[in-house]
């Protein structure tokens, strides 16, 4: 389950909006150095189930920041890093990626839009990718993200939010013949009504189309080329109580495969979908938090599963410029296909995180990762330590 902790975006939002810029032109445009060093050991490079490959590594990133619209309606933020990672014995592992990512929005007093893009080069398994985590090699692709939402205030109390997504991951190198690319596109519609000033609630509704394409012809065969998901349900969010801030969607999702052999896709099926994120202040120093969710998921070579997962943990500030963290997360991958494959995936993390000025962030983090399977040459774990070093400014 490849998600940060919600204390991890929040230093990283913190750290981001406090530096002072390199440059600044005008009364608008900020424009910042970014650079970050950190080095690992990871216990399963590969995740292989067994003979693992274990290594250090270290990863410089070098990049920029540019931010406009300090004092405007219009405001944007794009951000570039260039990842060299180093091994120190396994060569082949050597990689430089590039990552972008960027914002913007514009706000009225009854309506707002705001749009952003990712790009991410990745190289890196993941529990689909079965042949290459045995093999001992890592797959390499490219990740794009994307997207747009509108929100207007008919009146007072009701409002309604629109938006349109796209989610895409092209495999690169030999691994394209075997794995296929996809891409998600997704239209989200909600209407809310403002319960009080700090919660919401209403209806929502998402269309989800999801395009294979390449990778291993049988992929095609057994599991088609294309989905269509539609998922209805209740929305709230807000402040529920003084100390309690909340985002809460429960429905039902309704998936529709196209093609394929009817022994593996089972044409159409139906589940209980559920997006969650809880944030309690149990006191000044600790904080506590939860997500959860359930949802249709799609393989590297197209299958089909559906994904129940969670994740709860706390923050304590230790003094002003300390943060210890520690999660667990919980993933259940049910794969709807004739060997009906079982997966449970276990992620427990500690941490610490350093923030002495608004320049300068160092971390320090522990996981341990088990994927457990029913089916032989999938289950696999995994130790990763890090210590990252990082500048803005």
């Amino acid at each position: 389950m490849k998600k940060q902790i919600l204390i991890s975006a929040l230093l990283a939002t913190a750290f981001s909006v406090n530096a002072a810029p390199l440059v600044t032109i005008g009364d608008q445009l900020d424009l910042f150095f970014r650079g970050e060093v950190s080095g690992a050991w990871n216990s399963n490079v590969t995740y292989k189930s067994d003979n693992k490959i274990d290594d250090y590594s270290v990863v410089f990133k070098v990049g920029g920041e540019l931010d406009y619209g300090r004092n405007s309606k219009f405001k944007a933020n794009v951000k570039f890093m260039e990842n060299l990672t180093r091994y120190a014995q396994h060569k082949t592992f050597n990689s430089n990626l590039a990552n972008l990512f960027a914002n913007a929005s514009y706000t009225e007093s009854n309506w707002n839009v705001r749009t952003d893009f990712s790009f991410v080069q990745s190289f890196q398994n993941s529990s689909t990718t079965v042949q290459a985590n045995q093999d001992g090699s890592l797959v390499r692709s490219d990740i794009y993200n994307a997207g747009v939402e509108g929100t207007y205030d008919f009146t007072d109390k009701i409002y309604g939010e629109v938006g349109f997504r796209w989610y895409a991951t092209y495999y690169q190198g030999e691994w394209s013949d075997i794995y296929s690319d996809y891409d998600s596109y997704s239209v989200p519609i909600s209407v809310l009504y403002r319960i009080t000033e700090k919660i919401s609630a209403g209806l929502s509704y998402t269309y989800r189309y999801i395009d294979f394409s390449g990778g291993r012809p049988s992929n095609a065969i057994v599991y088609g080329d294309g989905r269509t998901d539609h998922t209805v349900g209740v929305t709230v969010r807000g402040q529920l109580l003084p100390k309690l801030s909340t985002m809460l969607y429960g429905g039902w999702a309704y998936r529709d495969s196209s093609g394929g052999s009817d022994y593996y896709s089972q044409g159409g099926d139906s589940t209980f979908s559920l997006r969650a994120q809880i944030g309690y202040e149990l006191t000044e120093k600790i904080g506590l938090f939860a997500t959860a969710i359930r949802d249709f998921g799609n393989g590297a070579q197209r299958q089909l599963s559906i994904d129940s997962g969670c994740e709860v943990g706390a923050n304590y500030a230790i003094t002003d410029y300390l943060t210890a963290t520690t999660s667990f997360s919980y993933m259940n991958s049910d794969y709807q296909q004739a060997d009906k494959r079982n997966d449970d995936t276990y992620i427990a993390r500690v941490g610490l995180s350093y923030i002495p000025n608004s320049f300068i962030r160092i971390s320090a983090n522990y996981r341990y990762y088990d994927n457990a399977s029913n089916i032989d040459g999938v289950t696999y774990n995994q130790h990763l330590v890090d210590l990252t070093f990082a500048v803005r400014y």
